[in-house]
């Protein structure tokens, strides 16, 4: 039967690329123009201002193009009754509320609440007072015979002008020394909450899956049959991609008002891409699995076939090449990762700070650098300690010295992206202890740095010593603790970075 590998590779090669391109095309489709980040700009009235009424339209504009939801604003005068817009619309980076009956006299706060592209909801209050020019007596005059003395009659009219001192008749407004507290706008946190919980469970999964695969094709080495093992592990993980996805999804639904609404969102779009990806993850990798398992039964394509005949050829507990080649049976879980790993460019701070393309493609860069990195480490430890229980030779030194580059060039490249896309967020540095988003970042600084010393540990002090003595059980030990503590604390990197994607700069 003839064997031919070369062709399948190169059409999977070709097939990556179109699905590559594809991904980006589905996530690009809709407004994608970069914008700045929504915050309030300006209102009228003003804040603190005066103005003549009564007042029909409230006006309010804001940096960047803001999305007005349901019952996001109201008005509360001094004796704490409350006013409902009967008309919400929007132009750009204006939104005009419309009043009916118009505002009349007193002392009035509003309070607002939008969304922006990055799926973060604003919300702020002002006040003003409305002052409606009051009825005004005029003195009429009345013929008199000669001699007589004139009389008056007060007739009232009314005048479509403020009225002075001079006047017959002063308008008396008056206004109370404090604005009335700002009303309760709708609440949107619940939602909020729940979008936030799906990224918490598919962020940390689809960044481990990352390393996996790498670690996989890079850095593996020994029993194929572990490569079983980092699949399945795979596949797990793309359970969580999935169902983080959706629990997000659901979030968003609420947020955006219908499902309906949801796939025209650069937000709903990317949660989208995450879904289908994980669930690609779930089903793909089919020609790895059948030669991790060494079944002699059939196989479901020819590539399968080649890896089962390849697996069979190899040693198992020794450190041969045994690394995972891609093949044309993988497309599917490869692509699935695609589109996982490319859903970040159109997520969180990405749509709303900095240049829009150069952010998303930093966005990918970090997240497949710091993968590659957290999720290797995962991967090492899992293999260790299943070698451990299973008694068979660790092959640690040859999978630590391969995966010790790319680490380092993992983390050199994450370190950099990281940098630059905290200063398109955020530039004044100073502040960062005063904001949510400041906060969060400090911490996850604090635990790279504990993980990175974890790695030089394993570097320059454990290597050596499994250099010299291999099969030193003591000294093997010693590397699987560490990987596997490196691996937990990278793990709540992982998580940091889910949180930190939706905290607020302000």
């Amino acid at each position: 039967m003839a064997r031919s590998c070369n062709t399948p590779r190169m059409s999977r090669s070709g097939r990556v690329v179109v699905a590559l391109v594809i991904a980006l095309g589905v996530l690009i489709i809709g407004p994608s123009v970069a914008s700045a980040h929504t915050d309030f700009e300006s209102s009228q009235p003003a804040d603190g201002s005066t103005v003549e009424g009564p007042l029909d339209d409230v006006i309010l504009d804001f940096t960047g193009t803001p999305t007005a939801i349901d019952d996001g604003i109201v008005v509360a005068d001094a004796l704490g009754v409350q006013y409902v817009p009967v008309e919400v619309t929007q132009d750009d980076l204006r939104i005009t509320a419309r009043f009916d009956p118009a505002l009349g006299d007193g002392s009035y706060t509003l309070a607002w609440q939008v969304r922006s592209d990055d799926t973060h909801t604003k919300s702020g209050s002002f006040s003003f007072v409305v002052v409606v020019p009051a009825a005004t007596t005029t003195l009429a005059p009345t013929t008199t015979a000669a001699g007589s003395a004139p009389t008056t009659s007060d007739t009232p009219t009314t005048s479509a002008v403020t009225v002075t001192s001079t006047d017959s008749v002063v308008a008396v407004v008056v206004s109370p020394a404090a604005p009335p507290p700002a009303p309760e706008v709708v609440d949107t946190d619940d939602a909020s909450n729940v979008a936030r919980i799906g990224r918490l469970i598919f962020f940390p999964s689809a960044v481990v899956a990352i390393g996996v695969l790498a670690f996989a094709a890079f850095a593996f080495a020994g029993r194929r049959q572990d490569l079983g093992t980092l699949i399945r592990l795979v596949r797990w993980l793309g359970v969580g991609v999935a169902m983080g996805a959706l629990v997000e999804i659901i979030g968003l639904e609420t947020l955006f008002g219908g499902f309906e609404v949801v796939p025209g969102e650069p937000a709903g779009r990317a949660a989208m891409a995450r879904l289908i990806g994980g669930a690609m993850l779930i089903v793909g990798f089919v020609s790895i699995g059948s030669a991790a398992r060494g079944t002699a039964g059939p196989t479901r394509s020819l590539s399968a076939a080649v890896a089962v005949d390849q697996a069979r050829s190899m040693t198992v507990d020794t450190g041969e090449a045994t690394r995972w080649r891609p093949r044309a049976g993988d497309s599917v879980g490869m692509i699935g990762m695609l589109l996982v790993l490319v859903s970040f460019a159109f997520d969180g701070h990405t749509l709303s700070e900095g240049p829009r393309a150069l952010h998303g493609v930093l966005s990918i860069v970090h997240v497949a650098s710091a993968g590659v990195w957290a999720g290797g480490v995962v991967a090492l430890a899992v293999v260790l300690r299943r070698r451990h229980n299973d008694r068979v030779a660790s092959n640690g030194v040859e999978m630590i010295l391969k995966f010790s580059v790319v680490a380092m060039l993992s983390l050199a490249l994450a370190g950099l992206a990281g940098v630059v896309m905290a200063l398109f967020i955020d530039s004044d540095v100073t502040s960062y202890p005063s904001t949510d988003w400041g906060r969060i970042l400090i911490v996850k600084l604090i635990l790279v740095v504990i993980a990175a010393l974890l790695g030089a540990y394993n570097h320059f002090r454990v290597l050596p010593g499994l250099e010299s003595a291999p099969n030193d059980a003591g000294i093997i030990e010693k590397a699987r603790n560490t990987v596997t503590t490196e691996a937990v604390v990278l793990i709540v990197v992982a998580i940091a970075s889910a949180i930190l994607v939706g905290a607020s700069t302000l």
